[in-house]
């Protein structure tokens, strides 16, 4: 965490010159326009009001369009609200998300120092896009603070091939995969985070050293998923934090489309690691979960594979070298989703499938378990 802190301090230091501006945006005015005319250290400052922008073609999808994006580094992108007035980009027709921030270069992080740095996006709501509410791609020291993305069909909020950033004071509801993703990163910090009525809550997914704590997660399908998936470019989940969160009755009904490995997620899980390795899970209140409380498993049991086509994933399935200590862990698996759950007396506490080496258990206060005893950490 101390080598994050640095890490954000360095981009900090050398990010604003002494000409930075602030563009003012008023209602009537266009925020892409004020974001194209910033120029590094520059802050884009967004009046109250509701803002539906023409659009312009997204960068990382040229062919669909995208309300407002950001491909310079050194910019804030943050809104002005006051009491009862807030700043809210709002989808109008043909746009898949909301904000976009990457580089204007078409496949950036195949290219060594090819990525934006040091982008903030502050204090706005974003609101009823198809596909994503706020989306950063290519980005190291970033930061996207007190957003709430309400309303977005896929993710609301969705940093991928990412370093050294934060997500943090922020809200997300009603999304058909995840209101608050990390993918494919490494080195951030989410944290004050709150997460209700999507299919997953938040999620870790194929990434390294990233710290989730001090979150609440509440009537979504799952509340915290930590996963490694097969084909992607990062190939493995390790090394992660998931500590002093609060994972309560997530048994919202699961409303994803086909396809997407979220759909094969037991509604009512709590918190569940898949094919994770070197996850640490502590201090967490983990209660009142249809199915299971807190989880760990291979990636070929919880989707039901075959032993053949397990080997084909050009993955390591198998979750080793887990810790899971001092959670609060109750009142979970009292009716278990048996459609999606492949072993029925799991639906209890704490679960581990029996797969993947030095997974561990201690000092957590929990009443069922699956297997009992489970192995306690040394």
């Amino acid at each position: 965490m101390r080598a994050l802190v640095l890490a954000l301090a360095v981009f900090a230091a050398a990010a604003a010159p002494a000409t930075a501006r602030t563009i003012d945006v008023r209602p009537g005015d266009s925020i892409q326009a004020a974001v194209d005319a910033a120029d590094r250290g520059d802050r884009v400052l967004i009046r109250p009001g509701v803002y539906r922008e023409p659009g312009s073609p997204c960068i990382t999808r040229p062919a669909d369009r995208c309300a407002v994006v950001v491909r310079q580094d050194d910019i804030t992108l943050a809104g002005r609200p006051r009491a009862g007035r807030p700043v809210e980009l709002r989808a109008r027709g043909g746009q898949l998300r909301g904000i976009e921030v990457a580089p204007g270069l078409a496949g950036a992080c195949e290219h060594e120092d090819a990525d934006l740095d040091n982008v903030t996006i502050a204090r706005l709501t974003v609101r009823g896009f198809p596909d994503t509410g706020v989306a950063l791609d290519c980005v190291n020291g970033w930061r996207v603070t007190r957003v709430r993305a309400i309303g977005n069909r896929e993710y609301g909020v969705f940093p991928v091939h990412t370093a050294f950033g934060r997500l943090d004071h922020s809200f997300a509801a009603g999304a058909r995969d995840t209101g608050l993703y990390i993918g494919q990163s490494r080195a951030v910090r989410v944290d004050h985070n709150r997460a209700v009525r999507n299919v997953s809550g938040l999620e870790i997914e194929n990434s390294t050293e990233i710290r989730l704590d001090h979150n609440v997660s509440k009537r979504n399908s799952a509340g915290i998923l930590s996963f490694a998936l097969p084909g992607l470019s990062i190939p493995v989940n390790a090394g992660n934090m998931i500590a002093h969160n609060v994972v309560e009755g997530n048994n919202r009904r699961n409303g994803c489309g086909e396809g997407d490995p979220v759909c094969g997620v037991p509604i009512g899980s709590g918190v569940l690691l898949v094919a994770a390795d070197g996850n640490r899970v502590e201090d967490n209140r983990v209660r009142g979960n249809r199915t299971l409380g807190i989880a760990v498993t291979s990636y070929c049991v919880v989707f039901g594979l075959a032993p053949a086509d397990c080997a084909a994933l050009g993955l390591d399935p198998f979750p080793d070298g887990n810790r899971i200590t001092r959670n609060t862990v109750t009142g979970n698996g009292f009716d278990p989703d048996s459609e999606r759950l492949p072993v029925a007396a799991a639906a209890v506490d704490l679960a581990w499938d029996g797969s993947g080496t030095g997974n561990c258990w201690s000092e957590n206060a929990a009443m069922t378990f699956f297997p009992s005893p489970l192995p306690p950490c040394p």
